[in-house]
């Protein structure tokens, strides 16, 4: 098992997000953690950053956020993404233009989202949250 430290966000009105760090090829990203979400996404807007030249490819699917307006959406993939001690490669990822929530980050001074890490590999990464603690505990090895 592997224990990752977790930043807690407050979000005004009491509300809170989490966030820790992750490695996309070596870059240093901000990772919100999202247990809400089906899927990990990344900003479309940070992909440059972090992926060179990336293969940008319409999303077939049907992806919606909170409600039920459908989100443009697309795939691309990540030569390898670093959580902790798991090293996935060559992993298939969602990208959504993030331009709404980076702005209401900003407005209340917190960190950029550069990934939003969901279901898909937390389940995979058999990850537990540890509120009290504030620390991610992953179980599972990823793809390799």
């Amino acid at each position: 098992m592997y224990t990752i430290p977790l930043q807690l966000i407050r979000i005004d009105q009491g509300g809170c997000h989490l966030m820790m760090h992750a490695g996309i090829n070596e870059y240093k990203a901000n990772v919100l953690i999202d247990t809400g979400a089906s899927m990990t996404v990344m900003d479309l807007n940070r992909a440059q950053k972090y992926l060179n030249n990336p293969e940008i490819n319409p999303f077939e699917n049907y992806f919606t956020g909170m409600g039920e307006e459908k989100i443009e959406t697309w795939t691309t993939h990540i030569p390898s993404l670093t959580i902790g001690s798991t090293c996935m490669k060559d992993l298939q990822i969602l990208l959504i233009d993030m331009s709404p929530i980076q702005k209401i980050y900003a407005r209340f001074d917190l960190p950029r989202i550069d990934i939003v890490l969901g279901g898909d590999l937390l389940m995979e990464m058999d990850a537990v949250i540890d509120y009290p603690n504030r620390k991610l505990m992953l179980t599972g090895e990823g793809k390799k």
